[in-house]
Parts: structure tokens; sequence; C-alpha cells
């Protein structure tokens, strides 16, 4: 399997003076954000599972093993976070966040120093907020293969892929960076493994115009819950919106119905980069031009293969399904901790 460990850095201040309180102008105008998840996959490897159901069940089986038992709803309430899309490849969403952000000069040298790899590509700029309640389940990001990424196959899928260690050759490395503005007034401080699953965790206090950068795709990471430990489920579902409302004030809808309000002090905030990493500008046109990529098939037949061959899977094969939390249950080893 693929060692999970890598370092980190600490930026601070992220931006020049000015600069955040134009952002969070940008932030603040953007409009809805919706849910990250909507709905269950509906067809295909994992039919009826979550984006991210490695993280999900892990989360329900830690919280469910330590006696913290809440409904499925609650649970599912405190991990399905507010998020909008600023930036992605070359499509600039929201105009001026590309000079402030998106092509952050500190961002793309801290990314060459954590890679290795000397040409960096902005490929990803969005706003997570979690409101009181919520906390971000322990989890690797979803990595990126050629020919394979989140908007072809599942995202849990592409996680187990690099958790194997079967598909090195082909993973495209993405540096990330993690920047917070107007921190909550408690709870939410971002924790990391940056010695691998089984090592200490590094819990990061949340400070204004501050970043993390790092491989989030190679660090288990998680985020406490915003609010304090004893702060209830949200009452939100899938398919309701997040907008402000004001300087001060946000609002959760669903539909045109008010579910409730926030004050900023009650929001965690985060600005997510993510940038693909080339070790010369070949290896990015091989990228781009699909040469020598992966097709879903052949990852498939060889996680069967290696299953086998570890004795995890005997017999016929199982339903889509199964197979798919099979492959969960094998590769991915989560650390201990509850969150």
């Amino acid at each position: 399997m693929t060692p999970l460990n890598a370092p980190y850095r600490l930026l601070d201040p992220c931006l020049p003076e000015g600069a955040d309180d134009r952002l969070l102008e940008l932030i603040r105008g953007f409009g809805d954000y919706g849910m990250y998840v909507q709905a269950p996959i509906s067809t295909g490897i994992g039919a009826g599972l979550v984006r991210r159901h490695d993280a999900l069940m892990n989360y329900v089986k830690r919280r469910y093993a330590a006696g913290k038992v809440e409904p499925m709803d609650a649970l599912a309430a405190r991990t399905n976070l507010f998020r909008g899309v600023l930036a992605e490849g070359a499509a600039v969403h929201v105009d001026g966040v590309d000079a402030l952000l998106y092509n952050h000069e500190p961002f793309l040298s801290a990314a060459r120093e954590l890679s290795g790899l000397p040409v960096v590509v902005p490929d990803m700029l969005y706003v997570n907020f979690l409101v009181p309640g919520q906390e971000l389940a322990l989890h690797t990001d979803t990595p990126e293969y050629r020919g394979l990424s989140k908007a072809t196959v599942p995202e849990w899928l592409l996680v187990v892929m690099h958790h194997s260690g079967l598909f090195e050759g082909w993973r495209v490395r993405i540096a990330g960076g993690v920047t917070f503005l107007r921190p909550p007034d408690e709870g939410g401080a971002f924790v990391l493994y940056p010695e691998g699953p089984q090592g200490p965790a590094r819990r990061v206090g949340l400070r204004h115009n501050t970043s993390v950068l790092l491989d989030a795709d190679a660090l288990f990471h998680g985020v406490e819950r915003v609010g304090g430990s004893d702060a209830p489920a949200p009452p939100i579902t899938p398919g309701m919106t997040l907008r402000a409302l004001d300087d001060d004030t946000w609002e959760v809808r669903s539909g045109e119905r008010r579910v409730t309000t926030y004050r900023w002090g009650e929001l965690r905030l985060s600005i997510q980069w993510k940038a693909h990493c080339f070790a010369d500008e070949a290896a990015r046109a091989r990228f781009v031009d699909h040469t020598d990529d992966l097709s879903l098939e052949a990852v498939v037949d060889r996680l069967v293969e290696d299953l086998r061959e570890r004795g995890a899977l005997a017999g016929e094969r199982p339903d889509d399904t199964a197979l798919a939390i099979l492959m969960i249950e094998t590769y991915i080893d989560f650390p201990a901790a509850l969150l």
C-alpha cells in the first residue's frame, strides 16, 4: 500500500494587508452555496453509496463503537458541508479570485517545494462552510489519475486506488492549500496526521488569514466540531443552500423557505486551493492529451485480482455494491481517532 505521510507548511499571513477583506467580499457575494452530498450514486459500481462513502462509513463505525449513537440523518447532517467553486481549470467563476489566491505565488512556491515537482498548474479553488454542529470526518482527499477523476468515477474508488498503491504510475500529484478567514468563535480546529494514520495527530488552531499547505491526498485530516463538542446536529438536509444576507448574517434555505440563520462567528469558512504538479511539460502533456490513460474496467479488474491474491476475495465476484464495501474495508486504513 502507499505510505500515507508527508510534510506540510504553515503560511502566516497568507494574503497581504487588505487582500483578505477583498476575498471575503467576493465570498459573501458568491450567491448560493450548495451542499456537498446531494444524493447517493445511482448506477454502476457502488450504486447506493455516497461520494465519500469511505469516510462516512468509518465515521459512523467509530462513533457507534464509542457509544456516540445518533440517527443516521443526524450523522449525515454533521458531515454534509456547504460548498461553492470559485475557479476550476482555466475557468474563473468569480472575477478577482485569480489574482487574489488562485495564482498566489506563495502557494505555487510551496507546491513546488512539497511535491518536488517544478511544473505547478492551479486546478481548483473552492469555499467550504461548516455550520454549528458540523465536523469533517477523517479522510484523505480525492486523488486524480490519467483518464480517471471524480468527474468520471466515484470518489471513494479513486481513494481506494491511491491507498492500494497499485496505480501510482498514473497518479497526478496534487498540492493543496487550506486558507482560514474569520475563524469561528468555538471549535473547528484542523487536525492532520503527517506521520501516517498510526502516528500522532497534529492539531492546527485557526487564525485569520493563515494557510496550511499540504498533500491532502496523502495526509489524513479532518475538522473538529464547530460550536464545540456538545453542539447539536444542524437542521439541514440535502438540497438546502447557504447564502449571505448582510455583512454578519447568513441564512440556510430549503427552496424559498428560510430554515435558520447564523452569525459569521458561528460559521467555519475555509478556502481550498488545489494544483496539479508535474515533473516536466512532457508529463503534463500526457495528462492533458490523455495518452496512457487508465480505464475503469482495467482498474476494477486489477483490484479484484489483488483482493484474490490477498485472500480477501474467494469464489465468484460479488455484486458491485458489495465489492465496493470490500475494497474500502481492505485498502483504507484510517486513524483510530473518533473524528
